[in-house]
């Protein structure tokens, strides 16, 4: 079985069963019934028999979010703010990015984004957990709901695609709490997120690997929409002309 498949959520069982030591080990006392699930058990064994790193110990300064700003539309110039909206696809969409006439950098700046951060979504539901390198230049920040990373002891963009992978998408889910709509992950959770050391070497072949992968993929989905709007365009042919 693949490692993806072997984590994959299962159908919700009708009485799952968590015991008192069980809630007890987790730093965040949860009495919460996803806790229960085969997959999380699983990735605890499995991560506890080889060789693996907190999150935490690459981070050594504090995960920063942006201030909320006040949005003026139809701006053309001025601060582009990055919301979890624009971060897509492990990249930035600047087109999606809103803008505000001036934003709150906190002391020292350090709520702006810099080179090789590691933005990252951290409540909203859907959207948490996605992940993106920021690479851009001009000036820009993030909003309150995307959160700034930054790695020392690590590649950012390693980092980037551990936490959007399969393994990283995981503990998103198993750490994700609130109510319905609202719900978040914290620093806390964040780094207690466990993945596995790997040599300089296999990391470069990882990376290698899943951007080619992912690459191809892209193309075939755009060949795929294009193949469809193709098909919509003989379809609409056979209709009478509009005047």
């Amino acid at each position: 079985m693949a490692l993806a498949d072997k984590f994959t959520r299962a159908p919700a069982p009708r009485i799952g069963r968590r015991t008192l030591a069980d809630v007890a080990a987790s730093h965040t006392f949860r009495l919460d019934a996803k806790q229960a699930e085969e997959r999380f058990a699983l990735f605890d064994k499995w991560i506890e028999g080889i060789d693996h790193f907190l999150l935490g110990d690459m981070l050594p300064a504090p995960v920063v979010k942006g201030a909320q700003p006040n949005y003026v539309d139809g701006l053309d110039e001025g601060v582009r703010v990055i919301t979890t909206m624009a971060i897509q696809s492990l990249a930035i969409d600047e087109r999606a990015c809103r803008i505000a006439l001036s934003v709150d950098y906190g002391t020292d700046s350090v709520r702006r984004p810099r080179a090789d951060d590691v933005l990252l979504t951290v409540d909203g539901g859907t959207s948490i957990g996605k992940a993106a390198l920021f690479d851009l230049d001009g000036l820009y920040a993030v909003d309150s709901h995307v959160a700034i990373l930054r790695p020392v002891g690590i590649e950012p963009g390693l980092l980037v695609h551990l936490l959007a992978s399969p393994l990283g998408q995981l503990q998103f889910q198993r750490s994700e709490s609130g109510a319905s709509g609202q719900t978040a992950v914290t620093e806390d959770d964040i780094r207690r997120f466990r993945f596995p050391v790997l040599s300089d070497e296999a990391a470069t072949r990882a990376l290698t690997d899943v951007r080619a992968a992912r690459a191809e993929a892209q193309a075939l989905r755009k060949q795929a929409e294009d193949r469809e709007a193709q098909g919509w365009t003989e379809f609409l042919s056979e209709f009478p002309a509009a005047d």
